[in-house]
C-alpha cells in the first residue's frame, strides 16, 4: 500500500512541476535549489552545523493527516493538496505548483506512534490577497508569519529517520551554544520530486523560539 501511494505522489508532482509557469517574477535572488517560486528569506548567518533564515510572511494550503509515521501522512496529504491546486477550489482555478513541500512535525513523533502531521503547499504570491478557497474541508488555507529559523540541508530523501536525525543535530548544537529555540515542533521541506535521483535537496527547519507556534 505504501509503495502504492509513493508511486501515485511520484506521478501527482511529476504533473504539478510541468505545470510550473518558470518565468514567474520573484522578488530577490533565487537560491539554486529552488527551480520555481519558493519562500522569500534573508540569511542571517551560516555555520558548519546550519544556517539561520529570517522567513518573509507567507501564504500556504494546508491539510492535517493522521498517520503511523511521516511517509504515509506525507502521501496521503499530498494528493489532497494537489486536488487543490489543480481546480478543487471555489475558483475553479489551477495554481502553479512551489517549493518546498513543507511537513510540520511534532517533536515526539517516532516513527511506530499515531501523530498528526501537517502538509502544506505555499500559494503563489498573487493569490495571497485573495486565495482560492478550498472545497475540501479538510484542506485550509493559512499565513505563516515572519519567523526565524536554524536549517539543516541535506541530500537524499526526506524520510522519518532523516529529518529527526538531523532535527536532532541542530538542536544539539543550539542547546550548546545556550541558544533557544521551540521544542515542541520541527519543519521537513522537501525540494525534489521524488523521481528526481541526483541533486536532491532537502531542508530541516527548528524555529526559533519566536518562530511559528
Amino acid at each position: 500500500m505504501a509503495l502504492f501511494l509513493t508511486v501515485i505522489m511520484m506521478r501527482y508532482y511529476l504533473l504539478a512541476l510541468g505545470c510550473v509557469v518558470l518565468s514567474q517574477a520573484v522578488v530577490g535572488s533565487r537560491p539554486d535549489f529552488c527551480n520555481s517560486e519558493c519562500p522569500e528569506f534573508d540569511s542571517v548567518r551560516t555555520t558548519d552545523d546550519y544556517e539561520v533564515r529570517r522567513y518573509r510572511d507567507t501564504t500556504w494550503v494546508s491539510t492535517k493527516v493522521s498517520s503511523v509515521n511521516f511517509g504515509l501522512a506525507s502521501s496521503s496529504a499530498f494528493q489532497k493538496l494537489f486536488a487543490y491546486i489543480r481546480g478543487e477550489n471555489e475558483a475553479g482555478v489551477d495554481i502553479d505548483m512551489t517549493q518546498p513541500v513543507l511537513v510540520k512535525i511534532p517533536e515526539e513523533t517516532t516513527w511506530w506512534l499515531w501523530k498528526e502531521y501537517t502538509v502544506s503547499f505555499m500559494l503563489p504570491q498573487q493569490h495571497w490577497s485573495n486565495p482560492p478557497r478550498p472545497t475540501n474541508t479538510d484542506v485550509y488555507v493559512e499565513v505563516m508569519p515572519q519567523m526565524t529559523a536554524y536549517v539543516k540541508s541535506y541530500g537524499g530523501w526526506a524520510d522519518g529517520w532523516s529529518t529527526d536525525s538531523h532535527r536532532q543535530e541542530v538542536e544539539q548544537k543550539l542547546t550548546e551554544e545556550g541558544r533557544t529555540f521551540e521544542d515542541n515542533f520541527y519543519f521537513s521541506a522537501a525540494y525534489n520530486a521524488p523521481f528526481e535521483m541526483t541533486n536532491r535537496h532537502n531542508e530541516v527547519w527548528v524555529m526559533s523560539s519566536n518562530g511559528r507556534k
